[in-house]
């Protein structure tokens, strides 16, 4: 019997955890023919939102310009038991300095670069995303005895 999905989803404290602790996403666009483009970026989560510093000549920025919705893939995980993550979906916009611009970018700073700061580069551009729909998942969560894939790693009694 499946498992069902709301008992593996991240609490809203687990997914501000996991947004704000890991260092890159993958951000999926598509262009006006439907073709697909994903590209690791790093990120700052911050008031619920999806903050990135992303090149203006770009493919995914030709895809945003032609209307692409964007979905965000965060995750962490290497054996089967410690997948966990989330991908967020939306649209992005210009961040401006109103939307609390400056704080991002010296979170950037400190994050990526251990500075307080960072010069601005004519060839970037801050985007910012307010999901409109967060999808999460924590395979901490699988109750015993409910994946018999996590059963058959287990030496049997006597090994």
């Amino acid at each position: 019997m499946p498992i069902p999905r709301e008992q593996l989803r991240l609490t809203g404290d687990e997914l501000d955890e996991l947004l704000t602790t890991q260092r890159t996403l993958r951000a999926a666009t598509a262009s006006p023919e439907g073709l697909p483009h994903i590209a690791p970026l790093w990120f700052v989560w911050r008031d619920g939102a999806i903050w990135v510093n992303s090149l203006r000549r770009s493919k995914r920025s030709h895809d945003l310009a032609d209307g692409s919705a964007v979905a965000l893939c965060v995750d962490t995980g290497v054996r089967y038991e410690e997948l966990r993550g989330a991908v967020l979906y939306g649209r992005f916009a210009a961040a401006t300095d109103e939307a609390g611009l400056d704080r991002v970018k010296a979170e950037f700073a400190r994050k990526y670069w251990g500075v307080e700061s960072i010069p601005e580069l004519k060839s970037h551009e801050w985007l910012l995303l307010r999901p409109d729909r967060v999808v999460s998942w924590d395979f901490h969560k699988i109750p015993a005895g409910r994946d018999r894939r996590l059963e058959a790693r287990k030496p049997s009694p006597g090994n």
